[in-house]
Order: C-alpha cells, then structure tokens, then sequence
C-alpha cells in the first residue's frame, strides 16, 4: 500500500504516540491514531467520540471517552497492511516517532 505522511503531531499518552495526516493516492486522512504497546505498534483510522442525547461526551467507568470508528477495513489483512504501510511511512519522516518510551 502506497502511504506518504503529510503531518504529524506528537501527543504522548498510554500507549498514544500521536496522530499523522496521510495521502493514499487521492484521499487524505487526517488524524490516524499511531500507538505502541508491549513491543507492538499500530495505526488506526480516525475515530469520534460517542455523544449522548444531552450532548456529553459518553464516559465508561473509568471515566475515559468512548469512541466509535468512522470507517473499517472489510477484512483484517487490508487493517494490518494499512497499519504496518503507515509506520513505515510516520517512520521514514519521522524516525523514532513510534518507538515505544
């Protein structure tokens, strides 16, 4: 999957290690979440926050935001091949931007 990185944003947070913008041939996607965890790395599509009737962001019990994808991969190989293509590209730009702390 050809992947190039137009902008990335640091944000260090759990096993967070920021957002990029990335070009596949003609569309754009913003905020795709990279992360790192027990020697793993991942990137994942945008996803949005779960609002309630009254407009609050819904919370689970340990008070973090729950979020609900806004597009899915149809089959889990296309999910892997997009995750493993963006940490190559996030770290041809980048180097160590998804390097665990």
């Amino acid at each position: 999957m050809q992947i190039s990185v137009t902008d990335w944003r640091e944000m260090k947070r759990n096993s967070l290690r920021g957002f990029a913008t990335i070009r596949v041939g003609g569309l754009i996607i913003k905020d795709v979440a990279l992360h790192t965890s027990h020697g793993k790395r991942w990137a994942t599509l945008p996803a949005k926050p779960i609002i309630d009737r009254d407009g609050h962001a819904k919370r689970n019990d340990n008070g973090k935001v729950q979020y609900v994808p806004t597009m899915e991969w149809a089959r889990r190989e296309l999910a892997d091949d997009f995750s493993n293509s963006v940490i190559e590209a996030v770290e041809r730009e980048y180097p160590g931007a998804t390097a665990a702390d």
